[in-house]
């Protein structure tokens, strides 16, 4: 199952950046203060997935916070992704094809979902609108020729148009008024110019993911083996020239996720990846790239075990990665320092993934 991992970087860009069971393990039952909120997939099929609220200073986790604040309400979906705007979060759904809105200070559900959405994945926002990547519906061959980005008005919630990209859209960027999605089934970049809605292709040698912004306002995108369908040397992170709408630099990354996931520090000249071994294997790391010398370093800053989902605190300098268990129960958030250093984990729901900092 493909996620993410989402994150926030500078006004410029909006980088690509949700209900089990599950007992409260501190903090107060409806967070109203400034945290984390972790995201838990669920389980593909079961419609479980949750959010769960981190507490920095008491280090405390929540569990079961939307059930929490909604009389025990489910969300009936696993959640593909998650973004803030004006006090309002977004959980993008695309087992149950919705967006469902909540208050990010009381976890309440806001109004309706939007639910006339096929296969949301990622979304930014620009404005008054957001911008999803949708796969649209598959084909007789397991493809998707109908994928396409949907335009929604933040203030009506209402979906309002649709825009041209490629097949398998996954991770979506803006800069400097043009929309870049990550085509993750044909190895492309579609680039969209929001004040025309025309679109072209930036080809890549593998496939792409998520997007992260450095320090130099260079875009990079993940791009990935896809499941061992491109070559290991074209795995790692791709520059794209945003003047010219074409490839820039390319850092092989060995070993990178399939899911592509990566984090930025507050200054943006650190980017943190995660690797893994191939299946049956379990091992992961995280690895440091740095943007002024474009390179990776040495050695991974953390090791560990079934790591799925990655983000960076600006605020607090923590790095955060969340363990899934390989979906076999309850993961587990760690918490480290900029060094690398264990600060703290605790047990979240299933499928931790993603990280909201508010």
């Amino acid at each position: 199952m493909k996620t993410i991992n989402i994150f926030t970087f500078i006004t410029a860009m909006a980088a690509i950046l949700i209900f089990s069971s599950c007992d409260n393990n501190g903090g107060d039952d409806i967070p109203k203060k400034t945290g984390v909120v972790v995201v838990n997939q669920g389980n593909f099929g079961q419609g479980n997935g949750t959010l769960s609220f981190y507490d920095e200073e008491q280090k405390t986790i929540t569990n079961n916070i939307l059930a929490n604040a909604n009389n025990g309400a489910a969300l009936g979906s696993i959640i593909e992704s998650i973004q803030q705007h004006d006090g309002m979060g977004h959980l993008v759904c695309n087992a149950a094809d919705k967006i469902e809105f909540f208050d990010i200070n009381n976890f309440k559900f806001l109004a309706n979902p939007v639910t006339n959405i096929n296969t949301p994945r990622y979304m930014v926002v620009s404005s008054d609108k957001a911008y999803i990547t949708c796969y649209g519906t598959y084909d007789a061959n397991f493809m998707l020729p109908d994928s396409y980005v949907a335009v929604m008005n933040i203030t009506n919630k209402t979906i309002i148009d649709s825009l041209e990209c490629g097949s398998g859209p996954e991770g979506i960027a803006l800069f400097n008024n043009k929309i870049y999605v990550a085509n993750s089934y044909e190895s492309s970049v579609s680039v969209i110019e929001i004040s025309s809605g025309n679109s072209s292709k930036i080809q890549l040698e593998a496939a792409p993911q998520h997007f992260a912004l450095d320090e130099n306002l260079q875009l990079w995108v993940t791009v990935t083996s896809y499941y061992g369908t491109y070559p290991a040397d074209k795995v790692g992170l791709q520059a794209i020239n945003t003047s010219t709408n074409t490839k820039g630099q390319f850092i092989e990354v060995p070993g990178l996720s399939d899911d592509g996931l990566v984090a930025v520090n507050g200054s943006g000249d650190t980017f943190y990846l995660l690797t893994a071994e191939p299946w049956p294997g379990t091992a992961t790391n995280v690895l440091e790239f740095h943007a002024e010398s474009k390179s990776l370093a040495a050695d991974p800053l953390v090791t560990g075990e079934n790591f799925y989902g990655i983000g960076y605190n600006t605020s607090t300098d923590r790095l955060y990665v969340a363990d899934a268990a390989g979906f076999a129960g309850n993961g587990k958030i760690l918490v480290y320092d900029a060094e690398g250093t264990l600060i703290d984990e605790q047990v979240a729901s299933v499928g931790p993934f993603q990280f909201m900092f508010k």
